[in-house]
């Protein structure tokens, strides 16, 4: 192979004997009616003398396949039995020997008296290569470069306005690039020899020395068109497919396949045509039409021989110097098992593709012969039994990675594994010279099935050798699709067995056929060891919850190997919560151009989530009084929720997928009291007289929860939760906004499921303040004599500094049915209603005439009480009624009459 240099050159060969090489710029240059220029550096040096590079423009439907060593420069043929470049239009050698001008070693044309060295000569088109012209012996010599100072080259040839083409060849030994001198130009549209310019080229450089050598490089290479095309996608190789016998009088099936690497482990699937070889014979022609990866072509060949089958070229193209393969039914892949030989007699039969284990019978074996006067095939023999040799090869595997080496069995009989090993067994060739054979084979995979009958002089046959061979493909029954975690009842009562997302065992077993009728395929079925297939597709089919989201399995297909045990253990996942069928399918035509069936598992599961996502909405606070302007909450009053609290829930899988299924009754299996949650004991910031926090009472109601869309629940706070700031005297602070912090400690369903990150913690919003407030009820007095006394009452709160009435309150009912009120010298109205700006009342006492004074006690809600005799403890509000003359107080010092 040519390889570049440190310094960036190409070198197409060292300075050694016998060596061949080439390279193939990889677009296509199209013939008619363009301009193609090639320029480059050339050096040869560090050698004897011999022999050079050609450059070649070749049919670009033709794989490139460089000619002959030596003299022949890559391009030209040899009487060695090489061949010519192949699909060769035109080579342009710089010959140092100057063979490759010689018309010796089986070239064709030339100078006859012997080589022309140190020159530039040109050959034509394939298949004769005829010689063309060359430059004479050029000064300085072809090979005088050295190391370092090249001669450049230009190669043009002109195909523009139907002209020639017109071929010149001129050097530059100035090394300057500008001081080209022509060598050659020649017409190539008046050499009779030479064919038309091909549709498109395709441009090589080949290497060659023989006895004598130089290392050869280029360098600078430049190449200009006026149209140049890139080559697309290629196939890698062709490989062949036969049976290793073919007979004259019939044709002959053959199988090829387009290779997309080198491994032939994925096919080119896309719509190639591919030119034959022998160019004749074959059925429809030799331009073959193979889709998706593999054809079939039938060749007739009416001569005993050998034949050699190959592919020569393919649209699309196939990479440049890629040599066809070939398997004779001996399981090898080789160049040198694409020798097909043809036989006058033998035996003909054609074994069906089987299903493994299962017997195919009443297979037709023709002795046959073929005619001298039509070609056709007639009985060699009939009405007798002969003795026939039997023995099969294995194709694919072959012999290698095969784990077992089942026989194949012939009317029952299991017989050898080679020619040497070949089980005999006597046939009954009937009328027409036709026997019948069962055939079984308890494997899978390509296999070869070999017969020959040797004549004796017992049989009167001495001499005769009447070869037979078929190749066919077994394939398993189906794939038995098995796991840990199967559950016959395939609802939501399974239990658990993974989580969505996580890994587990889907064992998957290539079995052969047990029985007619047979629909459990993992139970008695027989292995297939040999089974082997890349990229089987594996789904899920969801069983319940019925219309769930169907999931995403991983990985999407898998590889089966060979094994003992026919069984691949795949690591899967599914994405969604359920019960699955798990289903491996082949594809169609994918295992040696057969469809294999596929396999479905028993419902699997129950799959469940990994892990609960939660977002919380901290919600808000609701003041009870609004009605100011100013919303409050009294210290010791019950509050609630203006907006309750809320979680989004979203059960995920392992990686984080949301699981649609969760939610689907049955499936679901978290609870509203499975919601842990934390009141506040105190606010977060607030501290009492004694520099605590501010103590706060809940009373926790249980919250709802709910499924908002499939995969996706909502648990509310309840409406009915309440709190309240206890309230006594060390209580008495300012006026403050609630800071109370909540929490969601834990979430975690029957199966074990729980959020992922708890606690969470928030703090719902608070637009209002708490205000330690009072009801206050003022002294009255006046005579007896009055028609009515008022009493005056308030509300007020404590504002750091003293308690001020509180005229945000037009929210707090009074009636006169809380109060208490010993009424010895009046009788109260009664009266009820809604403080207004803090103000309520007054309440109306009537004097019934007589002097005293009376004690009134009002009820109300703990918290509007104080501590009103100052002994530390809350009371009610109180105040006294006085009627008649007011003696005073004795802790009054002054009193004034109003």
């Amino acid at each position: 192979m040519p390889g570049v240099t440190s310094n960036g050159r190409l070198r197409m060969t060292e300075a050694a004997s016998n060596q061949a090489t080439a390279a193939t710029l990889q677009r296509e240059i199209p013939g008619a009616d363009n301009l193609i220029v090639l320029e480059f550096d050339y050096y040869a040096y560090g050698g004897s003398g011999a022999d050079g590079v050609a450059v070649v423009l070749s049919d670009a439907l033709i794989t490139p396949q460089p000619g002959s060593y030596g003299g022949s420069l890559g391009y030209a043929q040899r009487n060695n039995g090489d061949s010519g470049f192949a699909g060769g239009w035109l080579g342009v050698g710089l010959d140092e020997f100057g063979n490759f001008a010689n018309e010796s070693e089986g070239r064709s044309g030339g100078n006859r008296k012997g080589a022309v060295p140190d020159a530039v000569t040109l050959r034509g088109s394939a298949p004769s290569y005829q010689y063309l012209a060359d430059s004479g012996r050029l000064n300085p010599g072809v090979d005088a470069t050295g190391q370092f100072s090249p001669h450049r080259y230009r190669i043009t040839v002109d195909s523009r306005a139907g002209v020639g083409p017109i071929a010149t060849v001129e050097r530059d030994t100035s090394g300057t690039g500008n001081n080209f001198s022509e060598l050659v130009r020649i017409d190539l549209g008046a050499v009779s020899s030479q064919s038309a310019i091909p549709e498109n080229l395709l441009l090589s450089l080949t290497g060659s020395t023989g006895g004598s050598n130089n290392i050869h490089e280029l360098d600078n290479v430049q190449l200009c068109a006026l149209k140049l095309n890139p080559v697309g996608q290629q196939v890698d190789h062709f490989e062949i497919v036969h049976d290793g016998v073919a007979l004259t009088c019939q044709p002959e099936t053959v199988t090829v396949r387009a290779c997309a690497n080198a491994a032939c482990d994925q096919l080119f699937t896309d719509p190639v045509a591919a030119t034959l070889a022998p160019s004749s014979g074959w059925s429809g022609g030799n331009v073959l039409s193979i889709t998706g990866g593999t054809g079939l072509a039938s060749l007739q060949h009416t001569t005993a021989g050998n034949v050699s089958l190959n592919v020569v070229g393919s649209q699309p193209s196939t990479r440049p110097q890629s040599v066809t393969l070939c398997d004779n039914g001996n399981g090898g892949l080789s160049s040198s098992n694409c020798t097909l030989p043809f036989y006058d007699s033998g035996l003909a039969f054609d074994v069906p593709d089987l299903t493994s284990h299962k017997p195919e019978n009443a297979i037709q074996v023709r002795a046959v012969r073929r005619d001298n006067q039509t070609d056709a095939c007639v009985p060699a023999f009939e009405n007798v039994r002969k003795p026939v040799s039997f023995w099969s090869t294995y194709v694919d595997p072959g012999a290698t990675g095969r784990p077992a080496s089942r026989p194949l069995s012939v009317n029952g009989t299991a017989i050898g594994g080679s020619q040497t090993a070949a089980t005999t067994l006597d046939l009954d060739f009937g009328v027409g010279g036709v026997a019948q054979i069962d055939v079984m084979y308890p494997d899978a995979g390509r296999m070869n099935l070999n017969a020959r009958y040797l004549g004796s002089t017992a049989t009167g046959d001495s001499g005769l050798e009447m070869p037979g061979a078929d190749g066919f493909v077994s394939i398993p029954a189906g794939l038995c699709v098995r796991s840990a975690g199967e559950c016959l009842a395939g609802d939501s009562t399974c239990p658990t067995f993974r989580k969505a997302g996580e890994s587990f065992d889907l064992n998957i077993q290539a079995v052969g056929w047990e029985g007619s009728g047979d629909t459990d395929l993992c139970q008695g079925n027989p292995s297939t060891p040999n089974f082997t297939l890349s990229d089987i597709p594996l789904a899920a089919n969801l069983v319940a919850p019925s219309g769930g989201a169907p999931g995403t399995v991983v990985p999407a297909t898998y590889s089966h190997g060979a094994s003992s045990t026919a069984t691949q253990t795949v690591a899967t996942r599914v994405s969604e919560v359920g019960v699955f069928r798990f289903l491996a399918t082949p594809a169609s035509g994918s295992y040696l151009g057969r469809t294999v069936p596929g396999g479905t598992s028993a419902p699997i599961g129950r799959f469940y989530p990994d892990r609960f996502e939660v977002t919380t909405d901290p919600g808000e606070l609701q003041a009870e009084c609004t009605a100011g302007g100013s919303p409050f909450t009294y210290t010791g009053e019950p509050f609630g929720w203006k907006v309750p609290a809320s979680l989004s829930i979203e059960p995920v899988s392992v990686q984080g997928v949301p699981t649609l299924n969760y939610t689907a009754p049955g499936f679901r299996k978290l609870v509203a009291s499975d919601v842990d949650r934390v009141f506040p004991s105190t606010d977060s910031t607030a501290v009492d007289t004694s520099g605590s926090l501010m103590p706060l009472t809940s009373t926790p109601t249980i919250g709802n929860l709910a499924v908002v869309q499939p995969g996706l629940m909502s648990y509310q706070f309840s409406m009915a939760d309440q709190m309240a700031f206890d309230k006594s005297v060390g209580q008495r602070i300012s006026p403050f906004v609630p800071d109370i912090a909540f929490q969601i400690s834990d979430m975690t369903d029957s199966d074990g499921v729980s959020a992922s990150a708890t606690p969470y913690s928030f703090t719902p919003g608070a637009g209002f303040d708490i205000r330690y407030g009072r009801l206050f009820l003022e002294n009255a007095y006046g005579p007896e004599t009055l028609s009515a006394l008022p009493m005056p009452f308030r509300v007020e709160y404590w504002n750091g500094s003293g308690f001020v009435t509180n005229t945000a309150d037009s929210c707090t009912a009074w009636s006169t049915t809380d109060i208490t009120d010993t009424e010895n010298y009046h009788s109260l109205d009664a009266a009820s209603g809604t403080l207004s700006a803090g103000q309520g009342g007054p309440l109306t006492l009537v004097p019934d005439g007589t002097q005293g004074t009376d004690s009134l006690v009002w009820n109300v809600a703990d918290w509007l009480e104080f501590d009103q005799d100052g002994d530390g403890t809350l009371e009610d509000p109180s105040a006294l009624a006085t009627f008649g003359v007011y003696r005073g107080h004795d802790r009054v010092i002054y009193w004034q009459e109003q």
